[in-house]
């Protein structure tokens, strides 16, 4: 897993799926071509954000209706970068994304895929919300959420997306980040691509 397909795994799991087979390349333009994904050189931020756009407009009808939450995601990440120092480097790519995008390739979800894995996360997320329904305050469910360090990055991705609640997804993630050491330095990766 790569810096780019944790950031669109991390807004949107099954877009992300998207990506895992993808070969990354250099263009000219944002596009999928064969089983490369085209990418011009631009900031990661930048990168992060159109490659999901792309991904979500290659979409049929019906799949991007099932992901339009995951769409509210990619426009909160646009508005997060864009009110941030980011904004001044990377707001021409976020403001006028078209510019920089092409759809060609449609994309189609796997989500028979998908299904199996959310069956392998799923134990975990039951898990989770069990030890939330019996723990009296955050520190207490940090030490006693210690299992999470089995899971991959990529199921720890797909966890964190599962557990749809805001303030169940910000307990998952810290305790992720806490217990899990693939997850934690992959989110430094991230960060570390994000800033330049």
């Amino acid at each position: 897993m790569d810096e780019l397909e944790f950031c669109i795994k991390s807004m949107s799991y099954p877009l992300g799926m998207c990506v895992e087979n993808l070969l990354r390349e250099e263009g000219g333009t944002l596009t999928i071509s064969g089983n490369a994904l085209l990418l011009p050189k631009i900031p990661f931020a930048a990168k992060c954000y159109l490659t999901g756009l792309l991904l979500f407009a290659s979409l049929d009808v019906v799949d991007r209706k099932r992901l339009s939450d995951d769409y509210q995601k990619l426009e909160e990440f646009k508005q997060k970068i864009l009110n941030s120092e980011l904004g001044k480097t990377v707001g021409d790519y976020l403001r006028e994304p078209w510019e920089y995008i092409r759809v060609g390739t449609s994309t189609t979800i796997d989500w028979l895929e998908f299904e199996r894995r959310e069956e392998e996360v799923k134990p975990y997320l039951r898990r989770i919300v069990e030890l939330r329904e019996q723990t009296s305050d955050r520190s207490e469910f940090l030490a006693k959420a210690d299992f999470l360090s089995e899971l991959s990055v990529d199921a720890a991705l797909l966890l964190s997306y599962l557990s749809e609640e805001a303030g169940l997804k910000e307990l998952v993630n810290a305790a992720l980040g806490k217990h899990n050491r693939e997850f934690r330095e992959m989110v430094v990766r991230y960060f570390k691509a994000l800033r330049g």
